[in-house]
């Protein structure tokens, strides 16, 4: 009687344990799919900054130096300190991205466990298998923001040689050129950070599940 109590008990335990793991794997599967979402909210956040800026300054210089009679010496300085401030952005930016990049690993690797603990071999396979898909996808996404990032650090570099550019038409006063290449980079500014939103929609799909 005895050894069947034991034999109980024992069986008992071994089912809380395994409720008790299972528990703790899907709040931490949760909990890495809620970082992740914050720091896609973050990176969108400061995507909107970006742009706000970036296309302002840029629009800004252009209206200052087509303006009768421009004092290209002030649009220079007004432009170096907006660009400044945009630099500072874009590196936030960055950094967000990556966040997003180890938050969105950790939660597929959550994920992963999760379906792992599945008992019925054919229904953990589909399961492993649909999330082998579902990072496939996000990854090229993921791949896809970064290059956009990556040509909006040219874009920030011909900002730098841009006012370079103006300093010296301070003398020069080769206006026309340099309208023309600033509507050059305001367009390539848009279309990039427009990219970079898609991106941060495809995450919000992803953890929301509906991807």
């Amino acid at each position: 009687m005895k050894k069947i109590t034991f034999q109980i008990t024992l069986l008992l335990l071994i089912g809380l344990s395994i409720t008790a793991c299972q528990t703790r794997t899907t709040r931490t599967a949760m909990k890495h799919g809620e970082v992740l979402k914050t720091n896609l909210d973050s990176f969108e956040k400061n995507r909107q900054k970006l742009s706000e800026n970036l296309v302002a300054s840029l629009e800004e210089a252009k209206g200052a130096l087509t303006a009768e009679n421009p004092d290209i010496p002030e649009v220079s300085k007004d432009f170096e300190k907006e660009w400044r401030s945009i630099q500072s952005r874009y590196n936030k930016l960055k950094g967000d991205y990556e966040k997003v990049g180890t938050s969105s690993e950790n939660y597929f690797n959550q994920l992963d466990e999760l379906s792992g603990s599945i008992n019925n071999e054919e229904l953990r396979n589909e399961e492993l298998a649909k999330n082998k898909e579902l990072a496939a996808r996000w990854q090229t996404t993921y791949n896809k923001a970064g290059a956009s990032i990556e040509k909006i650090t040219q874009v920030l570099e011909s900002g730098n040689d841009f006012h370079m550019v103006l300093v010296a038409s301070s003398i020069r006063q080769k206006l026309e050129q340099n309208v023309e290449e600033l509507n050059k980079m305001a367009e390539q500014a848009k279309i990039l950070l427009a990219d970079l939103e898609v991106f941060t929609q495809a995450g919000r799909d992803l953890v929301e599940g509906e991807g």
